[in-house]
């Protein structure tokens, strides 16, 4: 089984980055750099990638760099000989738009489980120290990935 890999992140607008694209390596990749810089900041536009919104705000505008009218999110994956190319952008004052290789998606829960992902921060001692609705949500968000049956009984269920 060949394993999705990012080989390209472009980001325009996109919180602190007002625009720069980065190229990874297949194996490992470090993000080293002073605070502030926006290491932290690249990790959240790949989950954005793959759950279509911020791992840290859920309004995506926010996300849209203060001097900026709009903000895009490309990445460039490969699986084996097979490229995808994931975008999303915004404009202040209009909706989200959420692309795979140039179709965009009409319903963003569609994309979710293309691109698994896990992402883990200080923020989440919640996760072991607070009560079980954090752990809850922190499952859902990875079972979701893996089983669209059950991310469409969650989406109902929050209505």
């Amino acid at each position: 089984m060949n394993p999705l890999i990012l080989n390209k992140l472009s980001l325009i607008n996109y919180k602190n980055i007002d625009s720069k694209a980065f190229i990874f390596d297949d194996k490992i990749n470090c993000f080293v750099g002073d605070n502030g810089v926006g290491k932290t900041n690249i990790l959240d536009s790949i989950y954005h990638l793959a759950m279509t919104k911020s791992y840290f705000n859920s309004v995506t505008s926010q996300s849209i760099n203060h001097k900026a009218e709009f903000m895009v999110i490309e990445g460039n994956f490969k699986k084996g000989d097979k490229s995808e190319k994931i975008i999303s952008s915004l404009k202040k004052g209009q909706r989200k738009i959420f692309k795979r290789n140039g179709k965009i998606y009409k319903k963003f829960s569609d994309h979710i489980g293309l691109i698994p992902v896990v992402m883990i921060s200080p923020y989440d001692r919640d996760l072991i120290q607070e009560g079980s609705s954090n752990r809850r949500k922190f499952i859902d968000n990875v079972i979701s990935q893996n089983n669209k049956t059950y991310l469409s009984h969650i989406i109902s269920y929050q209505k």
